[in-house]
């Protein structure tokens, strides 16, 4: 493991002891829902470079399934769009920004992990997804236990950035701070894969001709939105609504819209 990477783990140790502390000291300081009532729109943090789940277009506006989910959500609190504001997230920055009170829930691709619910409370899941390798298509590279001595990608503060060492310990993990440029990376061959949520590589693979899934998807975990730990009432409102959008079949509008010819691959959330 390089200098670098054990700096990040050790960075990444400090603000979970700190968010845990935080957490500890103050477990119901504010309540998200009651601050959406308050402001009239509810902040919902998204990642913005993680398609499917959550990317802008062309006129800049925040889009995906995570970011559609989110306004289905607000729209029983507030009627219209007006309703809620997406708010652009990273990987390694949605805890943070979630107890900086800047917004009151996360739904941006979020696995829960042990050390994650230790300082947050999770929804029920709302996606399962295992973890997959994306190498160039001239690769010799058909799967994990071809990785050791290669550079291999992850973003920072994902959870491959824990899991892909546990499994290929002789891999060079190499962090990045978005997908996007963990994908030029790759193409210009400062890593020999990607290493990253199954179906943000599948979708990448679909219309990158460069590019290909190396081996099967490993280590499945669940999505979940995300609120501050003791938050109980908006979690309960949350779960509510997820499971209301379950049944009026919202959610698998969402998948069909957002996945297409993917959704054989996806599991479903238990």
């Amino acid at each position: 493991m390089s200098n670098g990477m054990g700096a990040a783990r050790a960075g990444i140790a400090l603000l979970l002891g700190g968010l845990l502390m935080l957490a500890a000291t103050a477990p119901a300081q504010a309540g998200g829902l009651e601050d959406a009532y308050r402001r009239g729109r509810l902040k919902v943090g998204v990642r913005t470079d993680f398609p499917p789940f959550g990317y802008k277009d062309p006129a800049g506006e925040i889009q995906g399934f995570d970011a559609d989910l989110a306004r289905a959500l607000a729209q029983t609190l507030f009627a219209g769009d007006s309703g809620v504001e997406l708010v652009p997230v990273t990987s390694g920055g949605r805890i943070p920004l979630l107890y900086s009170e800047l917004i009151d829930v996360v739904v941006g691709a979020l696995t829960v992990t042990e050390d994650r619910q230790r300082v947050l409370d999770f929804s029920a899941p709302y996606f399962v997804t295992g973890s997959l390798l994306l190498t160039r298509r001239d690769s010799a590279i058909q799967g994990v236990a071809d990785l050791a001595g290669k550079p291999v990608a992850v973003i920072s503060g994902a959870v491959q950035e824990k899991d892909l060492p546990s499994i290929a310990p002789e891999a060079r993990v190499v962090a990045f701070e978005s997908l996007p440029e963990a994908l030029r990376a790759l193409e210009r061959a400062a890593v020999e894969a990607v290493c990253q949520d199954g179906v943000v590589l599948l979708a990448e693979a679909r219309t990158n001709p460069a590019v290909r899934i190396a081996g099967p998807s490993f280590l499945p975990r669940p999505y979940a939105m995300a609120v501050r730990k003791g938050d109980r009432r908006l979690l309960d409102w949350l779960n509510a609504r997820l499971a209301s959008l379950e049944s009026d079949g919202i959610i698998r509008q969402l998948r069909r819209k957002h996945f297409g010819d993917l959704e054989a691959h996806l599991l479903a959330p238990q």
